[in-house]
């Protein structure tokens, strides 16, 4: 079977029952119109919450070098290269799992945190460790909404001590429904329910900007840019809710399609994976070898000639 039927089956069920499943470790306090609220907290949230027992805070910036200088009370910092690995010549790919699962236990991370992630640079790089919790199966990963800078911008508290956490007891169980690999897509390529979201920039999809052997997208993806889901002022946060949906919408991606998300190294897709899943999408992959992989394999076929929007 191309596409998973079982998460099919279940999405109006889910739909018509998913503000009545347990609540996560801590409440929901704020109102929004997304499909999953609870996966984007904004700073204020997440102050009223900087004590609570549960909450484990991850400073997802790239330099460990900015969060020694300061950060949120309460963060951890995690660098994104801890979890990164060459797997089959392809760099930058989410390291083994028992790795990944050291770090984030060093890092204070139990099966029952509720983690909030931030970075600097719009949510790209908390997006992508927050699909890494979701593949790893762990259920109540959440992102700050703008990130480090809104939270400098609005005079949150902030803190120049890493605090010291007792090692997590976080047990990987992986969702293999989180993660496309070429030879998933290989088997969908054409099939009707599965729709693959390029969110590279328009230069890269169409062939124009080549970061490996060869140029384009793979056959019948369709190029929504990663930065299309924020808004254009500083700091970034994610669009509207009915802003965000049209925007996929009017793609023609829709609630009960199967969708994978690639870009050049599964890090601009995992922030399309965030977004999509804010809106609540329910069988959505992240391609974590993206271009990387396909553009430098000859045996997979390319398109050079994309149709527009």
């Amino acid at each position: 079977m191309r596409a998973r039927a079982s998460r099919a089956i279940v999405f109006g069920a889910v739909a018509l029952v998913g503000a009545l499943v347990a609540l996560p470790p801590i409440c929901v306090a704020q109102e929004s119109d997304y499909f999953n609220p609870q996966l984007l907290v904004d700073p204020t949230w997440l102050e009223q919450h900087l004590d609570h027992p549960d909450l484990r805070i991850i400073d997802y910036r790239r330099s460990a070098g900015d969060y020694e200088v300061v950060h949120v009370p309460g963060a951890v910092h995690i660098d994104p290269a801890a979890l990164a690995a060459e797997v089959d010549g392809v760099g930058g790919m989410l390291a083994p799992i028992e790795r990944v699962e050291g770090v984030l236990r060093e890092a204070g991370v139990n099966d029952g945190s509720t983690v909030v992630v931030y970075d600097d640079f719009g949510g790209l790089w908390a997006s992508r460790l927050f699909w890494v919790l979701e593949y790893l199966g762990h259920d109540d990963a959440r992102l700050l909404d703008g990130g480090w800078n809104r939270w400098l911008d609005e005079g949150r508290e902030i803190s120049e001590e890493a605090p010291e956490v007792s090692r997590g007891d976080f047990a990987a169980v992986p969702e293999p429904d989180r993660l496309a690999t070429k030879e998933w897509i290989i088997e969908n390529l054409g099939a009707p329910d599965v729709r693959f979201v390029d969110t590279r920039s328009l230069a890269e999809y169409e062939g124009d900007d080549v970061r490996a052997e060869r140029g384009g997208c793979i056959p019948g993806a369709i190029n929504i840019d990663w930065v299309r889901n924020l808004a254009d002022d500083e700091p970034q946060i994610f669009l509207p809710a009915g802003e965000l949906e049209a925007l996929y919408a009017t793609a023609g991606i829709e609630r009960d399609h199967v969708i994978a998300t690639y870009c050049q190294g599964g890090v601009r897709a995992a922030h399309t994976y965030f977004a999509l899943r804010l809106l609540g999408y329910i069988d959505v992959r992240n391609y974590d070898a993206s271009w990387a992989e396909w553009g430098n394999d000859p045996d997979v076929p390319i398109a050079t000639e994309v149709p527009q929007e």
